[in-house]
């Protein structure tokens, strides 16, 4: 087994630590049921990522995007007016003054 091989074999063992992990980052609350079943699906993915890697891709050329050579259609970007404020922050859960409250994204060690 190449080096390559056996470093995809292990990247696709996912366990019950790491998936406890992942529930936590994500901010989930999962069932035993939909962990096991969460656990399978996510080992799935990663073996079917596995095989895609395996492919022989030696002649192929790399891109960014598989419509590099087209241009999109955009629309003109045009000022339009907007909802009042009040109306935003009338179903808003919190808010300080006019603006919006959300909990904190990074805790102060």
């Amino acid at each position: 087994m190449t080096t390559r091989k056996k470093a995809l074999t292990i990247a696709c063992m996912l366990n019950e630590k790491e998936l406890k992990a992942l529930e936590k980052l994500s901010r989930l609350r999962l069932t035993d049921d939909e962990e096991n079943k969460l656990l399978t699906n996510l080992q799935n993915i990663l073996n079917s990522v596995a095989k895609l890697n395996e492919v022989d891709t030696s002649g192929i050329e790399p891109c960014s995007h598989v419509l590099e050579d087209m241009q999109a259609p955009l629309r003109e970007d045009v000022a339009e007016r907007l909802y009042p404020r009040e109306l935003f922050l009338a179903g808003a859960p919190a808010k300080i003054s006019a603006m919006l409250k959300v909990p904190p994204v990074i805790k102060e060690e």
